[in-house]
């Protein structure tokens, strides 16, 4: 372990001893008093302005918070991200920020640019890829440790992730999300292929939700795993010399009741709507990552928050969804 990491460590977290979101608690409240910009996004958390829109069967909860608009704006074209150092890194990180060293291959920091209370972010100690496919059952795993209180949270290099250069996940409190919710009480489940329920793992599209959902259910990492390599494969487009392989579009949400897994599956055709492009008066400051497609629309532009309506945000979901349900 070099000096500038062991400079970083707040705690270290290998299993057993102290629960890990017992940790992550402590580590959010010293970073409060000792990090002057994570007190300071704390802070603005309390005038963040919110509202319930009622869309055709499900519901989002739109949020104006001006301090995502590093997030929802971020540049992630591969020479942008070539340009710029990695603010992931341990080596980049501001001076103030600590984590919890988990299993000697993640540090766990709090997000100096919160969504909701107790936002965290999960980083790979080394400098690596996003991909979900090679550290599903990591993805998993982390989600155990943390518990029912949490849910761990996943986007793509090409649909979401800040920093697609840089393998990380986030936590944020469950039931923070609308769509949690719905699909306990609502939900209407397709199964997605009789063949998946016997390798152990339950694999159903989520319906009526206007964007495409898949939800994988089981009490083994590994069969859950497999059903998700399975279902990658079938998004995964063929490799040429031109276009070399490439994640397929997603985001993912994973929470465990009990002693079973739930794994939330978001397929993407597009990062972000058109509207965002725009340089005009139409333009909208919404980029879709798995927050969002979980229910909770962020945008940083008040004009934004005031007028987006349920059309709308149907609009932008079937845009950015790989189907349309």
């Amino acid at each position: 372990m070099n000096d500038v990491l062991r400079d970083r460590i707040y705690a270290s977290f290998s299993g057993g001893g102290v629960p890990l979101e017992e940790l992550c608690g402590g580590l959010l409240s010293q970073q409060q008093h000792s990090w002057a910009e994570l007190k300071q996004a704390y802070d603005s958390l309390n005038t963040v302005r919110s509202r319930s829109v009622e869309c055709d069967g499900f519901s989002v909860r739109l949020v104006f918070n001006p301090g995502r608009a590093v997030n929802t704006t971020a540049a992630v074209r591969p020479e942008e991200i070539r340009e710029r150092p990695c603010f992931l890194c341990s080596a980049n990180l501001p001076s103030a920020q600590k984590g919890i060293l988990y299993h000697r291959e993640f540090l766990i920091l709090g997000n100096p640019r919160p969504t909701v209370p107790f936002h965290l972010t999960i980083a790979h100690l080394d400098h690596r890829p996003q991909a979900l496919c090679e550290h599903i059952e990591t993805f998993l795993k982390i989600t155990a440790d943390l518990g029912c209180g949490f849910i761990t949270l996943y986007n793509g290099p090409r649909c979401g992730a800040s920093a697609p250069d840089h393998l990380h996940f986030q936590a944020v409190p469950s039931g923070q999300m609308p769509i949690e919710g719905e699909l306990e009480n609502t939900g209407i489940f397709i199964p997605l292929n009789p063949c998946s329920e016997t390798r152990g793992a339950r694999v159903r599209r989520a319906t009526g939700f206007g964007r495409e959902a898949l939800l994988i259910e089981g009490d083994d990492v590994s069969l859950i795993a497999a059903a998700f390599r399975d279902y990658m494969d079938t998004l995964t487009e063929p490799a040429t010399k031109e276009k070399p392989p490439e994640e397929p579009m997603i985001n993912a949400a994973a929470s465990l009741s009990g002693k079973v897994w739930r794994l939330l599956v978001f397929p993407r055709r597009a990062h972000r709507p058109a509207a965002f492009y725009r340089d005009d008066a139409d333009r909208i400051v919404v980029s879709p990552a798995v927050m969002e497609m979980g229910g909770i629309i962020v945008t940083p532009v008040e004009r934004d928050f005031d007028r987006l309506d349920a059309n709308t945000i149907q609009s932008i979901y079937r845009e950015v969804s790989l189907a349309d349900t």
